[in-house]
């Protein structure tokens, strides 16, 4: 076997293997990447323990190796179960690792007012995440009984969509439809989602287009009623299958469960159960009207409890990332970067805009204020907010700088692996 070969292989078990021969083969391939760059921070990669084009933890923190990335950090919808994992391959990788959660509340205020913030098709859902994650609560305290809740609430209804899925394939295509059984078998844990079930209904299409030799836009036409996307890749066609197959007014619609969301109080909670920073993902692009005047918005989330915020910039154009960034800076609020990750599509861990000089420098001391609070909490000490979610530092500037400085890691143009 040549070496192209053997980094295949490594590249493979990545995935393929079990959880020890994943980190092996991670080591394994971190020590023939020899000197590479460390710079740029990602804090809001999703994994296989929701929904990604990587197949594992392992395999995100190999791209990231191989891109010279100082800090990733994992942000799965629901679910904490690939940390462990995430945590020994960035320790192989010599990675800097943040830990975060990333789940939907009821803005029961901005559904009245009928505003919508961060979710452009809902006017009463908000998307949240807990960052720098440093305990794990018991199943059986309240904050984890509503996440369970919740999470057994998102299960039924993709069971549901699943079987309208089935019976759509059978009424306009005389075959058999993808199972639930197949939809589960995408995820490492059962944690499906409803990009699943879309990516579930893509491969079957791609099965029956083979098997029936006809061309695979001929049969998803015919199956969703509408010519797909020319030349689409695995992202755009999941896309298109899920509006026309899944979302509101679709043939396999299903309603959303009112135990599938708690209100923002009790979703943040939840962040604070698991001694993480409740921080609020601004959408940017498209600007909706919850959203269209930042310091509106901070006052309000501050109202909330809310101290940090989150940016995915290729979402966002320079002008409106710089508004939202000049307007964390002046109250001394942390910004999150990240890329999310959450389709199918294969692309650069650092986004366009990690490394500008216009905004890498408040991305990296942000970065470095989650690290922080990761660090001091373990130590026995305060982070940047504490259980109840009260500010540590009632100054925000020395708050910042004191979180910052405690997380400082390395980050320059080389770094020589293990």
């Amino acid at each position: 076997m040549n070496a192209v070969e053997q980094t295949r292989e490594l590249e493979t078990q990545l995935w393929q293997g079990a959880l020890d021969q994943r980190i092996a083969a991670l080591s394994q391939l971190c020590a023939q990447l020899g000197v590479r760059p460390h710079r740029g921070t990602n804090c809001h990669i999703h994994t296989s323990e929701s929904f990604s084009v990587f197949r594992s933890p392992a395999e995100a923190v190999w791209q990231a190796a191989r891109e010279g990335i100082a800090v990733l950090g994992i942000n799965d919808h629901y679910t904490v179960a690939g940390h462990e994992e995430f945590r020994r391959a960035c320790n192989v990788a010599e990675i800097a690792a943040g830990f975060s959660l990333e789940a939907v509340a009821v803005d029961r205020d901005a559904a009245v007012a009928g505003l919508k913030l961060n979710d452009p098709d809902n006017p009463r859902r908000i998307y949240l995440c807990g960052k720098g994650i440093t305990q794990y609560p018991a199943d059986t305290t309240t904050e984890m009984r509503n996440l369970a809740r919740m999470r057994a609430a998102l299960d039924r209804r993709n069971r549901e969509m699943t079987g309208k899925v089935v019976e759509l394939f059978k009424d306009r295509l005389g075959a058999d439809g993808p199972t639930w059984e197949n939809v589960v078998a995408l995820t490492p844990r059962g944690n499906a989602t409803e990009r699943h079930v879309a990516f579930a209904v893509l491969l079957r299409l791609r099965e029956l287009a083979t098997q029936q030799g006809k061309p695979l836009a001929e049969i998803m036409a015919a199956l969703c009623g509408s010519t797909p996307p020319a030349a689409g890749d695995d992202a755009t066609l999941q896309i298109f299958l899920r509006a026309k197959l899944l979302k509101a007014g679709a043939p396999c619609f299903v309603r959303e469960d009112p135990d599938a969301f708690v209100s923002v109080a009790d979703l943040r909670g939840i962040f604070l159960a698991y001694g993480s920073i409740p921080t609020y993902p601004v959408l940017g692009n498209p600007v909706l009207a919850g959203e269209q005047n930042i310091e509106t918005l901070l006052d309000r989330l501050e109202s909330m409890g809310f101290y940090s915020v989150e940016v995915i910039p290729t979402r966002n154009t320079r002008e409106r990332l710089g508004e939202i960034v000049s307007a964390a800076r002046r109250r001394w609020w942390p910004v999150f970067n990240g890329t999310e990750h959450n389709t199918p599509e294969s692309r650069p861990l650092l986004d366009p805009f990690a490394l500008d000089p216009e905004f890498e420098p408040w991305f990296r001391q942000s970065t470095a204020l989650l690290l922080g609070h990761q660090r001091l909490v373990a130590q026995g000490k305060q982070g940047f907010v504490d259980l109840q979610g009260t500010p540590t530092i009632s100054d925000p500037k020395a708050r910042f700088e004191y979180l910052s400085q405690a997380g400082q890691f390395d980050s320059g143009p080389a770094h020589e692996a293990a």
